[in-house]
């Protein structure tokens, strides 16, 4: 970061900070607050014990639990609706965004940094094992041609003798003989490498063919069913396979 750019950022967190220091609410506020919206709290349990207790046994019941709704939806957009709650909810996101650019202005550089660099230590790590597990390739055929020659060389000598117990000797040392495993170690630089499967492609043609004939594969399926209900509701006529459609009231 250029002294420039690090006098920007003092600048944005003074602002940022005055902007934060400013963030009170004023007792005309506040008491405006309490004047618009104290009467809907103090009846916020009324509602829930009407909603919980209330009856509809007939026409009479049924008009006056639809005037309670009105009530109670008339009751909810006075609160979304209003007018210094709405100021201050804008002022407070806004002013969390803010905070949160601000805090990017050091996290997003150095985390790109520090990205690049561990890729270049990663890059260098996964050719060391490459060339490691190459070595050790080499190393391994080596020491399986040379047991091999060792147990032709004793099968030999136990062909040549002339006596079962010299031929039955030699052919037990040929096959005790054995490649030791050789094992080659890749330097590290402590910078841990997560190795993942990742899909590639999918050929949906011969996944969903399958699908019909494999149990198992089902658990890789979601079925949408809010995309479904939206296609029935375009188009009552649209009938799915298998996907029962109910209309429900609310």
């Amino acid at each position: 970061m250029s002294e420039e750019q690090g006098g920007a950022v003092v600048v944005e967190l003074e602002a940022v900070v005055a902007a934060t220091n400013a963030v009170t609410v004023p007792d005309a506020v506040r008491a405006a607050l309490v004047k618009d919206l104290g009467p809907l709290a103090g009846r916020i349990e009324e509602f829930n014990a009407l909603a919980q207790s209330f009856v509809v046994a007939d026409e009479a019941t049924a008009m006056q639990a639809a005037r309670i709704c009105d009530e109670i939806a008339t009751g909810v957009k006075l609160v979304k609706e209003h007018e210094i709650l709405t100021k201050i909810t804008t002022g407070l996101h806004g002013l969390h965004r803010r905070w949160t650019a601000f805090r990017d202005t050091f996290v997003a550089p150095l985390e790109a940094s520090r990205k690049t660099l561990k890729g270049k230590v990663i890059s260098w790590q996964e050719a060391e094992r490459a060339k490691a597990e190459a070595e050790q390739r080499r190393l391994q055929a080596e020491a399986d041609a040379k047991a091999r020659a060792e147990q032709e060389r004793l099968l030999k000598k136990a062909a040549a003798c002339k006596t079962v117990e010299k031929q039955e000797q030699y052919q037990q040392q040929a096959a005790s003989v054995a490649a030791p495993r050789v094992t080659v170690v890749a330097p590290k630089a402590g910078v841990k490498v997560q190795r993942v499967w990742v899909v590639k492609a999918i050929d949906l043609n011969a996944f969903y063919a399958a699908l019909a004939q494999r149990s198992d594969l089902r658990g890789f399926v979601t079925i949408d069913r809010v995309r479904l209900a939206r296609a029935k509701a375009a188009n009552t006529a649209v009938e799915v396979p298998g996907v029962e459609f109910v209309q429900k009231v609310r």
